[in-house]
């Protein structure tokens, strides 16, 4: 036979509270997943994923690569990640 537990209102809000913050981290979590999959991006996830603005995207448009859809520029995931790359420099330590 089961017996009945008490808890104290405190302690179980404060699990509650812990399962919906991992409620949210799980959602964004898979949201985040979802869009690094996108093999093509708007100029605005270019600018997020940069970190740049829409000037410098739209200065730097011919040389990362891009194609013209419904008078929208459209961008590849991968030919932004080698630009940034290309353009990535580091001293060799001595």
């Amino acid at each position: 036979m089961e017996g009945i537990t008490l808890v104290e209102t405190a302690t179980l809000q404060a699990l509650i509270f812990s399962v919906e913050d991992m409620k949210m981290t799980v959602i964004s979590t898979l949201a985040e997943l979802k869009d690094a999959k996108k093999p093509y991006l708007t100029s605005r996830e270019v600018m997020v994923l940069t970190g740049f603005g829409k000037k410098w995207v739209n200065d730097n448009k011919q040389n990362i690569g891009y194609s013209l859809v419904g008078g929208c520029l459209r961008f590849t995931r991968k030919d932004v990640e080698e630009y940034m790359s290309q353009n990535y420099f580091k001293s060799k330590k001595k």
